[in-house]
């Protein structure tokens, strides 16, 4: 999605750009098809890319694709130049001299990629979390064809911690939800030790998300999303948050999002995947909603409710609260992500920005206050 005039639908074979409005998404702009062994593998198949993630005031895109066939990692990132269409750079991922491979990238922090001068983002391996700068070690951008990123920062851990998914705050903090159920919570200042480790329900993470201010982290798993406070008053009776301090024994119950079993059996054997919370990059501005997608339904929960713990749905339950107050927007084939808009977007008769609603065939937007 992206935060200024347009957004950007990747698919199989290309992208199409689509013109952000303020009731919704609307026609369709640029759009470049990708050749077989364009963007990785051996030629003899479209290698389409995993992860796009927007940068440098949204004029470039950074593509990444798997570098094996079934496999989620990849050897490197291609840039595009938004404008024209084109591959400008073909970026290679090594560390001390040795190639390496990363499972997602994500920018540098929330707003990151409405920054003209962007030139570095964030990588993650199963074991490792680092960033990557597209400068030299001498902070000169590189230009030619084919050129190997610079580790600027990171580490890489011992086998074991499992990474699979990671996202990051306004002020550039980082969550990671691993496979092992754990969420790990990373300041600005170190990517060695997790100020802050959710030993988790045993449930595989497959994606998180933060708010702006990282006061609540979202975590999705096939079966429910769990939503967890990170603010604590420390010994010194300071309030912080536990990317910025330790929480220890003060981490909180966390709340989880389900479906009904009603709704759970009309979902079949479908996992919810991509849960987020709505989108807004500036300091002071709240997100309202959170929102996944499982099989043909994008389930939509009002976070002002479900994060106040005298919410209706809480009474009476006992150990973990679970909240099943949801709104369903339902299509007539599987959904493949579900995303708010910026909310500059948003109209003036709704509290929210429309909602982006994409299957294989077909891509739409709404507000969900109608």
């Amino acid at each position: 999605m992206g935060a200024l005039g347009h957004s950007f639908l990747v698919g199989e074979t290309g992208i199409e750009a689509v013109k952000n409005m303020h009731h919704g998404i609307h026609g369709k702009g640029m759009s470049v098809k990708f050749r077989k062994g364009d963007l990785g593998g051996d030629g003899s198949y479209y290698s389409t890319p995993k992860k796009g993630v927007l940068m440098r005031a949204e004029t470039n895109m950074m593509l990444m694709s798997p570098a094996k066939q079934g496999k989620p990692h990849a050897a490197g990132v291609h840039q595009m130049d938004i404008e024209t269409g084109q591959v400008v750079t073909e970026w290679k991922f090594e560390k001390d001299g040795t190639p390496i491979t990363m499972r997602d990238i994500t920018n540098d922090s929330k707003g990151a990629q409405l920054d003209a001068a962007e030139s570095t983002f964030m990588g993650l391996d199963d074991n490792r979390l680092c960033r990557w700068d597209m400068r030299d070690r001498h902070g000169i951008v590189q230009q030619s064809d084919s050129t190997v990123l610079d580790w600027a920062d990171g580490h890489q851990f011992a086998r074991g911690t499992n990474f699979q998914c990671f996202a990051t705050t306004g002020d550039g903090c980082v969550v990671i939800g691993s496979s092992d159920g754990k969420i790990r919570l990373y300041g600005k200042t170190s990517m060695r030790v997790a100020k802050t480790a959710f030993p988790g329900l045993g449930s595989p993470i497959t994606h998180v998300d933060a708010t702006y201010d990282g006061k609540w982290i979202l975590g999705t798993t096939d079966t429910y999303l769990i939503l967890i406070s990170t603010v604590f008053t420390d010994k010194d009776g300071k309030t912080k948050t536990g990317f910025s301090g330790r929480m220890g024994h003060k981490i909180p119950a966390p709340r989880l999002l389900k479906l009904t079993p009603v709704d759970a059996h009309l979902a079949g054997k479908n996992k919810f995947h991509g849960g987020q919370f709505s989108w807004v990059t500036e300091s002071g501005r709240q997100e309202r909603h959170v929102v996944a997608t499982v099989g043909k339904f994008s389930v939509i929960w009002n976070f002002r409710q479900v994060k106040n713990s005298d919410h209706v749905c809480y009474k009476g339950q006992n150990g973990l609260k679970s909240c099943y107050c949801y709104k369903i927007v339902p299509k007539d084939e599987s959904i493949v992500d579900s995303k708010f808009m910026h909310d500059k977007f948003a109209i003036t008769n709704s509290p929210e920005a429309p909602l982006v609603v994409a299957t294989p065939k077909k891509v739409s937007s709404f507000s969900i206050a109608s």
